[in-house]
């Protein structure tokens, strides 16, 4: 009910709370300790913490929730909207092509970002309809 009562007072979308602010709050330790390793040189570890983080959500929870849903008897569907497919796809494609390149420089970070930005975006202007 809280998340209702803050995008219901703020007019955020439901979608961007769950996606963008909920995870940057609540992993923020992890990705200090992926940037300060990242600034010690170690971008193996970094590129590590970041990944591995984001491939427990994918592979683990969401498909769990999905199985509590059904167990509670609460629709829980992997039944996405072509904007999010798109936005993830676009994700999915863009860290393939940084991790597949042995060596980084400041445009594949920036690029990086860029992508985060423009997911973030996407959701804080989405309507979202029910199915």
């Amino acid at each position: 009910q809280s998340i209702e009562g803050f995008t219901a007072a703020s007019g955020i979308s439901t979608t961007f709370v769950g996606l963008i602010i909920i995870p940057i709050v609540g992993n923020a330790v992890e990705h200090i300790t992926a940037i300060t390793v990242a600034m010690k040189n170690k971008m193996d570890l970094a590129m590590g913490i970041a990944i591995g983080s984001c491939t427990q959500i994918s592979l683990f929870v969401v498909p769990i929730m999905v199985l509590v849903g059904w167990a509670l008897e609460k629709d829980m569907t992997l039944n996405f909207p072509p904007f999010e497919i798109q936005l993830f796809f676009l994700s999915v494609i863009t860290v393939a092509v940084v991790i597949s390149n042995p060596t980084t420089n400041w445009l594949l970070g920036s690029l990086l970002i860029e992508t985060y930005l423009m997911v973030a975006l996407g959701f804080y202007f989405e309507k979202v309809k029910d199915f």
